[in-house]
């Protein structure tokens, strides 16, 4: 199994309404995220079966226990996104506190990376560009990036505080949840909901053209 990248999607628990999957999955088909197919055993299960059956489990406020089995978790989506071999998408709820959820959006983590745990140019530009046009979703709280061995996205409560996430390499906030200082560059998103970017832009290739105010 190849490490992974991932984009996590943070929305508070009072957020959740009927249809609320098959909005999200007509942003992610707005935002260039398409749909493969379903994952695993759901390969030929239908977007909109998968989204009903999510829907369900969300509002009965489902996690996976320990003896239950796996068939009965949230059911994973597989997507076509640029020239990445493999993008999978999967619901965790209570996650990472019990009143929120997020959906989580994998991509082999060797097919963005670069060289010393640098992001390909191109990465950053898909990846931003796909985060910048997720964030129009209304519900959506946070957007955090990290790679296999990354800290696990923070809570709503903690980015209003000012924690820092890990922005690897970055992430999107609402204008109020503005983290202290650590070195990662702002640039406020305009031309539709307000927001925040943080880019580290350590971790950036250094074969990256332009500045990073260009991404």
């Amino acid at each position: 199994m190849p490490t992974y990248f991932h984009m996590s999607l943070l929305f508070s628990r009072g957020a959740l309404y009927p249809d609320f999957i098959a909005d999200f999955d007509a942003a992610l088909d707005l935002a260039g995220l398409r749909f493969l197919a379903g994952y695993l055993e759901d390969r030929d299960l239908p977007q909109a079966e998968i989204a009903a059956w999510n829907q369900k489990k969300l509002e009965a406020d489902f996690v996976l226990g320990l003896t239950t089995h796996c068939s009965r978790d949230y059911k994973q989506t597989l997507y076509r996104f640029g020239d990445y071999s493999e993008v999978r998408g999967f619901w965790m709820n209570r996650y990472p506190k019990r009143s929120a959820f997020t959906y989580t959006i994998l991509i082999p983590q060797s097919e963005v990376l670069a060289y010393n745990l640098t992001f390909r140019a191109q990465a950053v530009s898909e990846l931003t560009a796909l985060a910048k046009e997720l964030w129009q979703f209304p519900p959506l709280e946070a957007v955090q990036t990290g790679l296999e061995l990354s800290d696990p996205p923070l809570s709503l409560a903690e980015l209003r505080r000012g924690v820092s996430p890990d922005a690897s390499p970055f992430v999107i906030v609402a204008p109020d949840c503005h983290p202290y200082d650590d070195g990662s560059q702002a640039t406020p998103l305009t031309g539709g909901r307000p927001g925040l970017l943080l880019l580290d832009t350590d971790m950036l290739s250094p074969d990256l053209p332009g500045s990073p105010a260009k991404i």
